[in-house]
């Protein structure tokens, strides 16, 4: 029974596709009152578009980009809500804003001193009177002794008691990494 149903749905389907009316694109206008009592409300105009080769840019126009865009990040619209006046702003802030920026870019460009020792202790080792430490720099094992680069920026210059210390090439300055005791 549900083959005959599904069956019969399928030819009035087929049979409502054949015999339905060609699109001729045109529009089709609003529906009249039937009635005397019930005036028409007003029907807002239909708007066609016309076919895309009819488009042609009007002789000596400029051409408008009329791209989509992608919409920019809420970060990159500003904050609606900021404090807003009208009032210019007078050369005296002009020029502290200009102080302070640049004031701020000096800061930023000047080295305040040379960065964290990159290096983790791991262990050292003496055979025949001479040590070598082993450390760990940037995931990778290092062997050094003093007197050698570590890596382009440090040199192992000393080592004594608990301590090794470095020199930071870039500015010459000298680093100490503290490690545990001796066994």
């Amino acid at each position: 029974m549900r083959k005959i149903v599904i069956g019969a749905a399928a030819v009035a389907t087929l049979l409502a596709a054949w015999f339905a009316p060609d699109q001729d694109g045109g529009v089709v206008g609003p529906a009249a009152a039937t009635t005397r009592e019930a005036a028409p409300a007003p029907v807002a105009p239909a708007i066609v578009a016309p076919p895309a080769d009819a488009i042609a840019p009007a002789a000596g126009a400029d051409n408008v980009d009329l791209q989509i865009h992608p919409r920019v990040a809420d970060d990159e619209m500003g904050n609606v809500f900021a404090k807003q006046t009208w009032a210019p702003e007078t050369p005296k802030k002009i020029m502290m804003d200009q102080a302070q920026a640049q004031q701020a870019a000096q800061q930023a460009s000047a080295p305040s001193g040379p960065p964290a020792l990159p290096f983790q202790f791991m262990g050292r080792f003496t055979d025949e009177g001479k040590t070598a430490y082993f450390l760990q720099v940037d995931g990778q094992n290092v062997v050094a002794r003093p007197g050698e680069k570590v890596n382009d920026s440090y040199l192992l210059d000393s080592v004594s008691g608990n301590t090794m210390n470095f020199v930071y090439l870039p500015l010459n300055q000298k680093q100490t990494l503290v490690v545990g005791d001796t066994n």
